[in-house]
């Protein structure tokens, strides 16, 4: 299983992206960074998009993305999967005719360009070749994290999230947990900040990892905000957890 970072930042700054991870070429992992990324060819192989939450930086290229494969005569739907209150929020809110066109019915009701599946939370979900599992998480809004298996190997994404419980549980029951995809926003000097706005520091993701029985799992981080990555980097040092690292962008990673 590959994870391309199309964007791993909780900010927007020249040379910083959005959270967006495509596994495989044909899934994505939030869509904060696509149509500025991914060549028109690699849009095309997209079939699947998980959406974590509503708020705009996880979700903002689905309908440039949308719009770039309206006239895919043969392109089929790209689906659109989260639980449901946040897929219809995403309905409701964007795809409404009013903030964008409803491309659920574009260009035809018949061939549309995009699908929204709703899925029930913590129950496994067959997607081709991979299977899905949606976990619960803490954040100001309703949210989700993932969980993705493909054949022996297992990855692990948070999303956006303070200090939570269900997904390290089910970490836990994973034998085959390669890797953990874990939020990290603000430094230490604005905890205050991070537990407002349902978000983490190092030594809040110090306490939690203490919740993952599996030791010598990578931990890979991401939604730093671009303008603290050098403290945040050097605070990340000081809390002293083995192979843990910041994801980077146009990194693939290979589990």
């Amino acid at each position: 299983m590959e994870i391309r970072v199309l964007g791993c930042y909780g900010g927007e700054l020249p040379g910083y992206r959005f959270c967006s991870f495509a596994v495989d070429g044909k899934l994505l992992l939030d869509a904060g960074a696509v149509t500025s990324v991914l060549r028109l060819p690699e849009q095309r192989r997209l079939s699947y998009i998980l959406v974590t939450h509503t708020h705009l930086d996880h979700i903002k290229d689905i309908p440039f993305l949308a719009a770039n494969l309206v006239e895919e005569r043969f392109h089929q739907p790209v689906n659109i999967i989260s639980t449901g209150q946040i897929i219809e929020s995403i309905k409701f809110h964007l795809f409404n005719d009013a903030l964008w066109p409803d491309f659920t019915v574009l260009p035809t009701v018949e061939f549309p360009v995009l699908k929204f599946t709703s899925i029930d939370p913590e129950v496994d979900v067959p997607l081709q070749e991979f299977t899905i599992r949606a976990i619960p998480v803490n954040h100001t809004v309703r949210a989700v994290g993932y969980i993705i298996r493909k054949g022996r190997s297992a990855i692990l994404y948070t999303g956006d999230t303070g200090p939570t419980e269900r997904i390290w549980e089910e970490a836990n029951d994973l034998e085959d947990l390669k890797a953990v995809m874990v939020e990290t926003s603000f430094p230490n000097g604005l905890r205050a900040v991070a537990e407002s706005s349902g978000h983490m520091t190092p030594l809040m993701l110090k306490r939690e990892l203490k919740k993952l029985r599996r030791k010598g799992i990578p931990i890979l981080l991401a939604h730093m905000k671009p303008q603290y990555l050098s403290l945040l980097k050097k605070e990340v040092r000081q809390i002293g957890y083995p192979k843990i690292s910041f994801l980077r962008q146009g990194e693939r990673y290979q589990f």
